[in-house]
């Protein structure tokens, strides 16, 4: 790489005619001020493009490590046009007095920047210079976090002066973005749009350390706002108004702009876009073909959509905007509303909807293969004509995903339903494709029903032609907007009755999105695809319950028996690939969790590899993934009738528990991992299915759960030796599951109860305290299960357990917060037994637990030299023993009657505490003999 860069650097030194520099001009700007005044000086194309690549293989390797040169040199260079000597950035402190929103105070006479190394510049080296600002901000990305950290670039800078950051530069690339993009050169304006693009791209996010909750960029609004302006004029060229339009949607998008009122100063730019092209074809400039209208058209549709995006996402995420008047004209016009970008955005919306629509169907129209040819409208679409079409393509291309994503997002908020129909028109000529209710003469006027639905085969028709076939371009950007559009549609009831009620289109839609799940890699696209996909399946759900709602009441008093069986299977229970909606949704969820979790495959499990594997924790992303997938098999069993419910329900229990038993890692804590907790959910969700109680499924629901639950406890302690370092919190809650969601059948037949409460004595034994917490816990809400048959064998089965460990306080004394948490989690699970227990055993409960506690109790020696830890137990126990004692006052006096050492224990430790309560706290002047009082009071509550 070295050898060639230094061939095509003296090939241009010896071919240039101008190579006569005077050693002062080489001294100022080096040797890349010095190719670049070739480059403006020489006219052969060939020796041009050398001297751009040796350019820019020089910055590839140095701009990073010479940063403020090559910057400084970029800025010569755009700096030495005759119209910009004088231009400066604005001094922001200035903004709070005075004239604010004068975006044009932004040129100022700056008297010392007369001198230039570069003499006027022609605008191709100027546009050049602006490419090699974007490619340093590229470099900067892939070298040190500093370049966009200003604190720590500060830091740094403080530590050595001779670090340099990009990030201390800001002000000159905004200069430099500026001076560029109000040039009189179109294509410099360009650049420099783009140079603002990338720099607010790059920087909106970086916060401003020396004032918390702001941003850098925050100081540059007026410059960003002057840099657009001249873009808007009716003489801008239309791909100038395009690029414009893309960083207006950028900076509002950003979050850049905190008021309110100074975002409307760009929002106004974007209005006056859109009332340009409202006013139709007559009205646009006649010196720019057709196709660059179409461009510009485009361009503000797509701009607006991003706005109109990011507004709903800010209004579901409850992020107001900042006013600073509260003048009655900023009432009125919404300043104060916690909506306030989208309210900036919904007086333009009746218009942008219909105007988005149209361009969707343009679209539509242009996407068709070509044996379609023939049916598209002679005169062309609602954007373009028909000579334009080939070209008009790709501004087409470039703007249709933003675009379909705000138009499902309108679609959304008015639920199919625009209470403002045709209410404002297009004053440009509309087509009758343009779906809107409006028509040309002599067309038939469409019901609601009939416009509704062809704008939901709109934009469905355009997402599954564009997600069906994917091709190696296709942006992140076009496939998240497009799964993001189908996500907002399937959030309306209307069209998800729609989906429910194909069960073909929902396959067809089932198979596109496993298919864009197989082809691409990137996690946010999965999990939006799988969202998509839950959604389906929720639409299916609906349209199942209304059938059997619908059916119960025609039947009306005939008998259950004789109703047909809705939902997958009906009543044979067999599900056809290529047919079963349950079916692709299971090979989906299948593709996502054998791709993180291999050792679910069947085909892997009996490999000696695969045998001797440790549970494992999945990354972030895969953790997400997986939970999805798990989210989604808990729902097919609603979807079926219950013959077809019990043909997937070994598949759904064999792949939940697999993950469960494939994740359950050991966390700090007694935590459980995300995928284990989420494998929990969708374990409890199936066990809560109707069907599990169905008459037609509940036998062979109960042989199944039955055998899931041996499966559970059989991988507690396999044979094989596999699993050794399962959670043992995890497998516990899992059994916990199992015995409080699944019907009594499943749980209380001896072989199975019996093993579940070993599980439970093994775990009170072990030596982890968070393990022994955790159980009390799982115990606790077991034993309040009201069905006695449940909750009774392991009261009888662990009690004495539980109260032998409870006991062991006079030996064993806690030491620190775990031990202490475990006493009290005993307590409160001896404490619930209580009301659940029956009347002639509850007596003797009480009269079990008030030894033990009172055995926590500690007498006024003790109470002074105890340690926290101790203390804490004995102000917990006392504080139980006076709820207890006057609710069980009968049995309180008889075990205080029959046992004088606790009842001197309890009255020792009464005491103390008195005492304490007395040192701790000053005795008030209008209360006497508090202490005597105390005592009675504590007297009368006990006895």
């Amino acid at each position: 790489m070295c050898a060639s860069y230094m061939a095509v650097l003296f090939s241009v030194l010896l071919r240039s005619s101008v190579f006569f520099l005077s050693d002062a001009n080489i001294r100022e700007v080096g040797l890349e001020g010095a190719l670049l005044t070739l480059l403006d000086k020489e006219t052969d194309h060939r020796l041009c493009h050398d001297i751009k690549e040796t350019l820019n293989h020089m910055l590839t390797s140095m701009a990073v490590d010479k940063l403020s040169f090559w910057l400084k040199l970029c800025k010569d260079v755009l700096a030495a046009s005759a119209d910009f000597t004088t231009v400066t950035c604005v001094d922001t402190m200035q903004e709070e007095e005075g004239d604010k929103g004068d975006d044009a105070s932004v040129l100022t006479p700056r008297n010392g920047d007369r001198f230039h190394p570069f003499t006027n510049p022609r605008w191709a080296t100027r546009v050049f210079a602006a490419e090699c600002v974007c490619r340093i901000i590229n470099q900067c990305e892939n070298a040190h976090c500093a370049h966009f950290d200003i604190a720590l670039a500060q830091e740094m800078k403080r530590k050595d002066s001779r670090n340099d950051f990009l990030v201390l530069h800001l002000a000159d690339l905004i200069r430099m973005a500026f001076m560029a993009a109000t040039d009189h050169s179109d294509q410099l304006r360009l650049s420099g749009l783009e140079t603002l693009l990338i720099v607010i791209r790059r920087f909106a996010s970086i916060p401003e350390p020396e004032f918390p909750g702001h941003v850098i960029l925050e100081q540059y609004q007026a410059n960003v706002g002057a840099a657009l302006r001249p873009a808007f004029t009716s003489e801008t060229p239309p791909d100038v108004t395009a690029k414009a339009c893309q960083v207006c949607s950028a900076w509002i998008a950003s979050g850049v702009v905190s008021d309110l009122n100074d975002l409307r100063r760009v929002h106004h730019l974007l209005v006056s876009s859109l009332t340009k092209i409202q006013a139709g074809k007559e009205a646009l400039s006649h010196l720019y073909n057709e196709s660059a209208s179409t461009m510009e058209i485009l361009a503000v549709l797509k701009a607006w959509a991003e706005v109109y995006i990011i507004a709903v996402e800010r209004h579901k995420n409850h992020k107001p905007l900042k006013t600073t008047t509260c003048s009655e004209e900023s009432v009125r016009n919404g300043s104060h509303s916690s909506d306030g970008l989208l309210d900036l955005v919904h007086s333009d919306l009746g218009t942008l909807s219909r105007l988005w629509l149209a361009a969707l169907q343009d679209f539509a129209l242009l996407t068709l293969p070509s044996e379609f040819a023939s049916q598209l409208p002679i005169e062309g679409g609602t954007f373009y004509t028909a000579e334009t079409s080939e070209n008009a393509k790709v501004h087409y291309y470039n703007s249709w995903a933003l675009i379909l994503h705000a138009t499902a997002l309108w679609l959304t908020s008015t639920g199919f339903a625009d209470p403002d129909e045709g209410a404002s028109d297009l004053s440009r000529p509309v087509t009758p494709t343009s779906m809107c209710q409006g028509s040309s003469s002599g067309a038939p006027v469409k019901s609601p029903e009939d416009v509704y639905t062809d704008r939901f085969h709109l934009i469905l028709g355009i997402c599954v032609e564009f997600l069906c076939s994917l091709r190696s371009e296709a942006t992140m950007e076009s496939i998240t907007a497009c799964l993001h559009a189908l996500q907002a549609l399937l959030d309306v009831p209307w069209p998800r009755s729609k989906i429910g009620s194909d069960q073909d289109l929902g396959i067809e839609l089932l198979n596109v999105l496993h298919r864009v799940i197989l082809t691409r890699e990137s996690p946010s696209v999965q999990l939006a695809s799988l969202e998509v996909v839950r959604q389906i399946i929720c639409a299916a759900q609906e349209h199942v319950k209304e059938k059997r709602r619908s059916a119960e009441v025609d039947d009306g008093a005939a008998e259950k028996e004789t109703l047909p069986e809705f939902g997958e299977g009906k009543d044979t229970g067999g599900l056809v690939p290529g047919k079963s909606l349950v079916f692709a949704a299971l090979e989906l969820c299948v593709c996502i969790l054998v791709r993180q979790l291999p050792e679910l495959n069947p085909k892997l499990t009996g490999s000696p590899g695969v045998k001797g594997t440790k549970p494992q924790m999945l990354s972030e992303d895969g953790s997400r993934l997986v939970s999805a997938a798990l989210d989604i098999l808990s729902e097919l069993p609603a979807v079926c009738s219950p013959e077809g419910s019990i043909s997937i329900l070994p598949t759904i229990l064999y792949l939940t528990i697999g993950v469960l038993r494939e994740t359950a890692v050991r966390l700090p804590g007694g935590q459980l991992s995300s995928t284990a907790a989420a494998s929990l959910q969708a374990l409890k969700g199936i066990l809560s299915s109707p069907m599990a109680r169905a008459e037609k499924s509940q036998a062979a629901w109960t042989d199944l759960l039955r055998s899931a639950l041996t499966t559970v406890l059989d991988s507690w302690d396999p044979v094989d030796g596999t699993h050794q370092e399962l959670d043992e919190v995890s497998l516990l809650t899992a059994i916990t599951v199992f015995t409080l969601s699944a019907s009594p059948e499943v749980t209380v037949i001896p072989c199975l109860q019996k093993r579940c409460m070993e599980k439970f004595k093994v775990t009170l034994e072990m030596k982890n305290p968070m393990v022994h917490i955790k159980t009390y816990q799982l115990l606790l809400s077991i034993f309040q299960c009201p069905n006695p048959a449940v909750s009774y064998p392991y009261i009888y089965s662990l009690v004495s357990s539980i109260v032998d460990k409870l006991q062991e306080i006079d030996t064993k004394k806690p030491e620190d917060t775990a031990e202490l948490q475990i006493f009290q989690e005993g307590i409160k699970v001896l404490e619930a037994l209580v009301p659940v227990a029956e009347e002639q055993h509850r007596s003797q409960l009480v009269a079990c637990l008030l030894p033990i506690l009172i055995s926590f109790l500690l007498d006024e020696n003790a109470l002074g030299s105890a340690t926290s830890i101790m203390r804490n137990l004995h102000d917990f126990a006392l504080q139980n023993l006076m709820q207890i004692g006057p609710q069980y006052s009968t049995v309180f006096k008889s075990v205080m009657a029959s046992s004088p050492a606790l009842k001197a224990r309890l009255e020792a430790a009464i005491k103390g505490n008195q005492e304490s309560v007395r040192v701790r706290i000053p005795t008030p002047k209008h209360t006497k003999h508090p202490g005597k009082n105390l005592s009675i009071q504590l007297k009368t509550s006990f006895l």
